[in-house]
């Protein structure tokens, strides 16, 4: 009888396949018991997670949604003359399987009900990054904008490891890696526009600038002024930060090459740290 040996890539799928079937059947909302047991075998798994990402030479990337990859907001909020204009520049995409959400990259007009402009670069920095890291989208937002929003920046797939919402957190309003499996403190780094939601792990985020796209007034949304007559929006925040993550990236394993044994990579997993290397960049850059 031959056994069928998986590589550490095969054996990543099939753990990924455990945590999705183990997902699907919690509840659709907030249930802290639930997530609990979910978060136990995900640090079964961990330590497979890790060495596939090591071996493939990747750190670990978390990123917020809102404000940080896009700006969204509820079309009955927004006037009724900014929605005749946007309606005229929008991309409409009626559901999670149109296939407009690969088309163009500025602003959408989402199954009805949202807006969703895109940060500028988003798509140019997560197929960047992807090469680099593994990405996880983690919201604020319950599961399903989450999933929505995640089939919207990526339609076939391929850039998120995995997406996480609200409802999949332990602790009610705040953010923890210990939802993630393969992410630790030490070989992820977080990108985020709000730092309170991180209680735990300041050291491993950079805080990006928030994007607000519409701003907000009586109650409801409208159109930045100066951008009545086009898309003029200059942020290049992403972009800036895309390069830092490039830097780190390069510094970390230039500090830490990748050991060409099964016993020396199990030690390298388990004692190289991405926060001094991320500490660094802060320094040379001015504190991104």
């Amino acid at each position: 009888m031959t056994t069928l040996v998986l590589s550490y890539e095969g054996r990543l799928k099939e753990a990924h396949k455990i945590l999705e079937r183990m997902k699907i059947k919690q509840l659709m909302s907030y249930n802290a018991e639930e997530n609990k047991r979910l978060i136990q075998r995900s640090r079964m798994l961990g330590t497979t997670y890790k060495r596939c990402f090591f071996e493939n030479k990747k750190l670990s990337l978390v990123l917020d949604l809102d404000h940080t990859l896009i700006h969204s907001v509820r079309i009955c909020d927004v006037s009724k003359d900014d929605q005749d204009y946007l309606d005229k520049k929008a991309i409409v995409v009626s559901s999670m399987q149109d296939d407009n959400c690969r088309n163009g990259d500025i602003l959408y007009k989402y199954m009805g009900a949202i807006y969703v402009k895109l940060r500028p670069y988003t798509r140019e920095s997560l197929k960047q990054l992807s090469d680099r890291f593994e990405l996880f989208l983690y919201t604020m937002g319950t599961r399903f904008y989450a999933e929505v929003m995640g089939k919207l920046l990526d339609p076939d797939g391929v850039i998120f490891n995995s997406i996480v919402s609200k409802d999949d957190s332990t602790i009610k309003n705040r953010k923890n890696m210990d939802i993630l499996a393969g992410p630790d403190e030490k070989n992820t780094i977080i990108i985020d526009d709000n730092k309170y939601v991180w209680e735990e792990h300041q050291n491993n985020l950079i805080q990006i600038d928030k994007y607000t796209y519409f701003t907000e007034e009586n109650g409801g949304h409208k159109l930045k002024k100066d951008d009545q007559e086009g898309f003029g929006d200059e942020d290049e925040a992403l972009k800036s930060i895309s390069e830092v993550l490039q830097g780190v990236h390069k510094s970390f394993f230039e500090l830490f090459p990748i050991p060409q044994t099964d016993l020396e990579l199990q030690e390298y997993v388990d004692t190289v740290d991405v926060r001094p290397v991320l500490k660094a960049s802060r320094k040379g850059a001015g504190n991104c």
